[in-house]
């Protein structure tokens, strides 16, 4: 069943970190369009910019990237298996989200966690956004579980990384796919750049499958081809790039809006 009920406009962010990037610029399109964007659903990075969106939808993407502290997260990133890890990204990310609860967002936002004990997707969309938002975005293998009462969640993503399903009431859907890197195979590819290829392929096209059992003139897909990027590839040198990608994504398919 979906989260909202209304007839609107949604905006799903998928997951796939530092590619989300491409996000800002849809947004930024959007913005420039005067598109109203009456609910978003996220995970993972999704949940990050959605969020910041949500809470202020006349944020301007790029001056924020330009003001963030990249040593800072980079460190954060290397000392992801210590503890106290989550209250250090929550601080950080404080500094850009600068509400406590779902009800103080100014555009509806759902985003979702993995509990792999209960084999089910976690769903948030009220009550306090903080450690859920943390939860959201912790990748196995690179980030320690978030625990939430009885429960350690991982990264969304792993069940649902496009979650459109959560906008099912929505008259118009933007999707804004990031799944990826998908790299080419051949003889040289080593072993975990096949492994990583072959579970973003298999992320996307769980989530195309869901796409096309929807109205087709309800969703407007975007997705970032850009098949270099990888996920913790955080450098200052990607988001130009990559909001430009976004931006020009989104203003080509603005006459479906």
């Amino acid at each position: 069943m979906s989260i909202f009920s209304k007839k609107s406009v949604g905006l799903v962010l998928g997951g796939g970190g530092a590619r989300g990037f491409f996000h800002m610029g849809v947004i930024k399109a959007l913005q420039e369009l005067n598109i109203e964007i009456n609910q978003i659903s996220g995970t993972s990075i999704g949940a990050i910019v959605g969020a910041i969106y949500a809470a202020d939808p006349k944020v301007d993407f790029e001056k924020m990237i330009k003001e963030i502290d990249y040593i800072k997260l980079t460190k954060i990133i290397i000392t992801s298996g210590r503890d106290g890890f989550g209250s250090v990204v929550e601080n950080f990310l404080k500094d850009y989200i600068k509400v406590e609860n779902f009800s103080d967002l100014k555009i509806p936002l759902v985003f979702n966690a993995a509990d792999i004990n209960q084999k089910e997707e976690i769903i948030f969309n009220s009550s306090k956004i903080f450690p859920a938002l943390i939860a959201s975005i912790s990748i196995p293998g690179v980030f320690p579980p978030t625990k939430i009462n009885d429960s350690f969640l991982v990264d969304g993503g792993i069940v649902n990384n496009v979650p459109v399903s959560l906008l099912k009431a929505a008259s118009k859907i933007i999707v804004s796919d990031i799944t990826g890197p998908i790299t080419e195979i051949n003889q040289k590819t080593t072993a975990i750049e096949s492994l990583y290829s072959s579970f973003a392929f298999m992320q996307q096209n769980i989530s195309l499958q869901k796409i096309r059992k929807l109205k087709t003139n309800k969703i407007i897909y975007l997705n970032l081809k850009d098949n270099k990027t990888f996920i913790l590839d955080f450098r200052k040198k990607n988001y130009n790039q990559l909001i430009d990608l976004g931006y020009k994504s989104m203003m080509g398919k603005k006459e479906l809006i």
